[in-house]
């Protein structure tokens, strides 16, 4: 009798944790990188609209620094998300290090831009720490990374991220990145040392705004 009303209240237990559960639908990683690239497209089609497009970028006018310098934030952007739409999908395996290179690897820039201006390479008008046109390119960078970031912080409340400080740091990573490219499509200056500190400078801002602001938003 003991072992029947222990598998009873077994039984019983099980039917009350489930009666209130309804089937959801799946989401698909595929769905997450869409979204964040149609906020990108979203943030892009923005800026060119308030700040024009660019000619320079398609003829050949643009610096090899500045074609480097977006080509890494495109790669650190796609690396941070897809590592942040996998993150919101638990499951058993290792985490990928693709973003902690990728941010390695651009932060060679800043550092080659602070050496170009103390060695007096960098003292041209429109460059360095004397950039008039610094803060603008850093407060536009940023508000087109929140539109990214929108789009992965709702990502995230959709999926279950176990990481919630890893997932927060990565959605900094690829707002400001992301951010930063959409917007940086529009900017004329490509020297070495704006483009390597300011369209650098927000990615950093990006991530540490990220890890304070979004752990209360998509914490379970």
């Amino acid at each position: 009798m003991e072992k029947y009303a222990s598998t009873m209240n077994r039984e019983d237990l099980i039917a009350s944790l489930t009666d209130d559960l309804a089937p959801v639908r799946r989401i698909k990683p595929g769905q997450g990188l869409s979204l964040i690239a149609f906020a990108t497209i979203v943030a892009a089609v923005g800026s060119i609209a308030i700040f024009e497009w660019w000619d320079g970028i398609f003829q050949g006018e643009a610096s090899g620094y500045f074609l480097i310098t977006h080509g890494l934030l495109l790669v650190l952007g796609a690396a941070s998300a897809a590592a942040l739409v996998s993150g919101s999908l638990p499951r058993v395996g290792a985490r990928g290090d693709a973003p902690i290179w990728g941010a390695l690897m651009l932060a060679i820039l800043p550092v080659g831009a602070v050496i170009s201006l103390m060695s007096g390479q960098g003292v041209h008008a429109h460059e360095g720490l004397n950039d008039p046109v610094a803060l603008m390119c850093t407060r536009a960078s940023l508000v087109s990374g929140a539109l990214v970031a929108l789009a992965a912080i709702f990502w995230l409340r959709r999926g279950a991220p176990v990481s919630i400080e890893r997932s927060a740091w990565l959605t900094g990573l690829t707002a400001g990145s992301l951010g930063t490219l959409a917007y940086g499509i529009t900017c004329p200056l490509d020297t070495f040392s704006h483009v390597g500190l300011w369209h650098v400078a927000p990615v950093a801002i990006s991530a540490v705004i990220g890890r304070i602001v979004v752990p209360p938003l998509i914490r379970w």
